[in-house]
């Protein structure tokens, strides 16, 4: 996944990260890259209790200019951090504490088919909080086209007529109240599951 070197540049920390495999991608779209992409991501602390981080991509074999976007942490005392756990490089698969591959899993999915209707009542934009920036929106659009869904631009392949696969190996299931009405969705990643909250119809 690459290999980072940072560095103080008077109060901020500039790490810069090189050498990524081609295999994976920007993001969950599915948008590519080479191994020539450099990551140059730029940590600020604002005030106590805030961060600014600045993240640029540069990829001039794919895209014609770099990418840059910027987010803001906010601390959330006395929570506990998600672990991320790196597959690709994951030691302890050899304590057989991990096991299996996302290939394996996959051989044993078998697609179903859901009718439009269905998957019309999926159609919304919702609503995601990162744990630790809760107090910062992140809307995530689920569409639909030619009978199919897509979140965030990667397609849904439905396992049932609420279980879904995102992006080709996240798990999704969206939820609904005693009336039928569809509420959020859960996605379920080697973290911990995301829950994802619908937006009001009209906001």
């Amino acid at each position: 996944m690459g290999y980072s070197v940072g560095h103080w540049e008077g109060d901020t920390l500039v790490v810069e990260t090189i050498g990524y495999k081609d295999t994976t991608k920007l993001d969950f779209a599915g948008h590519p890259h080479t191994e020539n992409l450099r990551l140059t991501e730029r940590y600020r602390r604002l005030d106590f209790g805030h961060m600014e981080i600045q993240e640029t991509f540069s990829d001039p074999a794919v895209y014609s200019r770099p990418l840059t976007l910027t987010v803001k942490a906010t601390l959330v005392p006395d929570t506990e951090l998600l672990e991320y756990v790196c597959a690709e490089n994951e030691k302890d698969r050899q304590g057989q504490h991990l096991v299996g591959t996302v290939g394996e899993e996959m051989k044993a999915i078998k697609p179903v088919k859901v009718s439009p209707e269905i998957l019309a009542k999926y159609v919304a934009r919702y609503d995601f909080r990162w744990p630790e920036n809760p107090t910062v929106p992140s809307v995530w659009p689920v569409t639909m086209a030619n009978g199919e869904l897509f979140l965030q631009g990667a397609p849904l392949t439905p396992l049932s007529e609420t279980q879904f696969l995102w992006a080709g190996s996240n798990r999704l299931e969206f939820v609904k109240d005693a009336q039928g009405r569809v509420t959020h969705f859960v996605v379920t990643v080697v973290e911990g599951n995301l829950i994802v909250k619908k937006i009001p119809d009209g906001k």
